[in-house]
């Protein structure tokens, strides 16, 4: 696959993302502050994309050595801590995502599983990471609308549980077998080739910027799927 198509693949669905979040936390705005949270957030994950982007094309995510600890697992656990943080701290945040059908259908994003599989025919990734990783993704964004759709039909929450359960056991071991067949200090398979593409740009967007949205999404979901539902009320202060 080509360097141009691959970026296409890989910015527009990026683009749209930010583009759906955004559009999901102004709908669910119900003041001022909440209109203003929802303006900086589509600011800052604007803003968060370009960075990753532009130290993507720098190298800046590329294993130095195989001793080092990989700048992709660095970015990937700064980017978890921080969106907890932000939704930890933020009361008019929260409230923006108290839509459980609008969150669960973010996930229709998980169908750029399709582009790993392509990777992978054409040999540029190898298939112990691709293939579970493609098929769980492409699994959770074909079934995002309906599993949103029937939320309130009988079972309907036990599925959108068992939906976010999945989602994040399938982000799990794309990660861990990402790690585990680059070079590193965790590599333990040695495949031909190896997953190394993905720290590179374009690719290097999903693990950076798209897959720790996706975790977060599946918390913020299952957070009030099994426990108390945030209210969606008008913040003012």
């Amino acid at each position: 696959m080509s360097s141009s198509l691959l970026t296409v693949l890989v910015v527009v669905p990026t683009v749209a993302v930010i583009v759906a979040l955004f559009i999901v936390m102004w709908s669910a705005r119900t003041s001022w502050v909440t209109s203003r949270t929802a303006i900086v957030g589509g600011m800052a994950l604007t803003a968060w994309a370009l960075a990753v982007g532009v130290l993507g094309r720098q190298g800046a995510f590329v294993q130095p050595d195989d001793n080092a600890l990989p700048p992709v697992g660095i970015a990937l656990g700064v980017a978890l801590l921080v969106l907890a943080l932000s939704l930890g701290a933020s009361p008019s945040l929260r409230s923006l995502f108290t839509n459980q059908r609008h969150v669960i259908r973010l996930n229709l994003w998980r169908l750029e599983g399709i582009v790993f599989l392509l990777l992978m025919v054409n040999r540029q990734m190898p298939a112990l990471w691709a293939l579970p990783a493609g098929i769980g993704d492409v699994a959770v964004g074909a079934t995002s609308f309906w599993v949103a759709d029937r939320l309130s039909s009988p079972g309907g929450k036990q599925t959108a549980i068992a939906f976010n359960l999945f989602g994040l056991a399938d982000l799990i071991v794309a990660v861990g077998l990402g790690v585990t067949t680059s070079a590193g200090p965790v590599q333990m398979f040695h495949t031909v080739p190896s997953s190394e593409l993905v720290t590179h740009f374009p690719l290097v967007l999903v693990p950076t910027f798209l897959v720790p949205l996706a975790f977060t999404l599946h918390i913020v979901s299952l957070a009030q799927l099994v426990g108390r539902p945030w209210a969606r009320r008008a913040v003012t202060s």
